[in-house]
């Protein structure tokens, strides 16, 4: 184990010297980020809102008929309300009428319906407003970019921790001292293991980020971590295979590319493709992974489907290190 945590504390600092590592990373945490900032918030498709703290109960009764209606403190924290990246109007009551507040990018034209509003309510003698208002229950929904977007990240980060094992096998490579695993008191296994840990941990710690930066505050977490598993040896499998035969970083991270067809083909095949020709991505770990994540994230999981595919991806992974083993060994040679 001492040997095992030598390698890795190698790898760490030569990751972190070239900023390798905190590349690597983050690199999940700002794609969460920017999917977070997109995602539209549950209010912002219809007319939303915020009125001071005290309004008079009669106008706020009245516009809860027409929209959804959310109070503030004081006028920094409508202000602030207002700001945010959906449709909000403001409304304040004082001695000289009732007056909107917009921010001016609001799409459509809710002001104008709701100028209509507020006219109907200080003249009632006006005809009614042609709105109808209903209200239904279409159950428990995601947003699909929360979804499919956190989804496709937690696959790429085994692409992100099997490049961490690639770059480095391929920095000893370049500075002659991988051969001196067969001089040194570190066995072959120890050597593979403590290259691989690194890559092995990333996947897992940038998964659960991304988890809980888009808000999937309530899934089970075990269920995840047996999947997230998987995928780490998926990272495992990729960095040796791609990192023994290259001898320069560049044409290692050009090998790469290679391995976006199986995730992409996995993510898109099993939304798109009918039930009936889903078995023509079984042989891609990925699915397998895609497929429990995607239940994790939308608590429709069970532990018999996360096994199920967990077991699945241990077996394919084995399978293809059986097959490249012997590459792997000329590679470190």
């Amino acid at each position: 184990m001492k040997k095992i945590l030598s390698i890795v504390g190698r790898d760490i600092k030569s990751g972190t010297r070239d900023w390798l590592i905190i590349y690597l990373a983050i690199a999940p945490i700002l794609f969460a980020l920017v999917i977070k900032a997109l995602i539209p918030s549950v209010g912002s498709s219809g007319l939303n809102l915020v009125l001071m703290q005290g309004t008079d109960n009669d106008l706020a009764k009245y516009l809860s008929n027409y929209a959804t209606v959310e109070y503030a403190t004081d006028t920094d924290a409508m202000e602030e309300r207002i700001l945010r990246m959906d449709d909000v109007f403001g409304i304040t009551q004082n001695s000289n009428g009732i007056e909107l507040i917009k921010q001016g990018n609001e799409t459509g034209n809710m002001d104008m319906l709701l100028s209509n509003i507020l006219d109907k309510y200080v003249q009632s003698d006006l005809p009614d407003i042609p709105v109808i208002v209903e209200f239904s229950d279409v159950g428990w929904q995601m947003s699909p970019l929360k979804l499919q977007g956190g989804n496709i990240i937690i696959m790429f980060t085994a692409i992100l921790g099997g490049m961490l094992i690639l770059l480095n096998l391929v920095e000893e490579k370049m500075s002659n001292t991988i051969s001196a695993i067969n001089v040194t008191s570190a066995t072959r296994s120890e050597f593979i293991i403590g290259k691989g840990l690194l890559g092995f941990i990333l996947p897992v710690i940038g998964s659960i980020c991304v988890v809980l930066i888009l808000g999937f505050g309530s899934i089970n977490y075990f269920m995840l971590l047996a999947s997230l598993l998987g995928i780490a040896l998926i990272s495992i499998i990729i960095g040796f295979s791609i990192g023994v035969v290259n001898d320069e970083p560049i044409a290692a991270i050009a090998s790469m590319k290679v391995t976006f067809i199986p995730v992409l083909a996995s993510v898109f095949g099993y939304i798109y493709l009918p039930d009936k020709w889903q078995f023509v991505l079984y042989w891609s770990p990925f699915y397998w992974a895609y497929d429990s994540i995607n239940d994790i994230l939308m608590q429709t999981a069970v532990w018999s489907q996360v096994a199920r595919n967990s077991i699945i991806i241990i077996i394919i992974t084995a399978l293809i290190f059986l097959l490249l083993k012997k590459r792997i060994n000329q590679g470190l040679n």
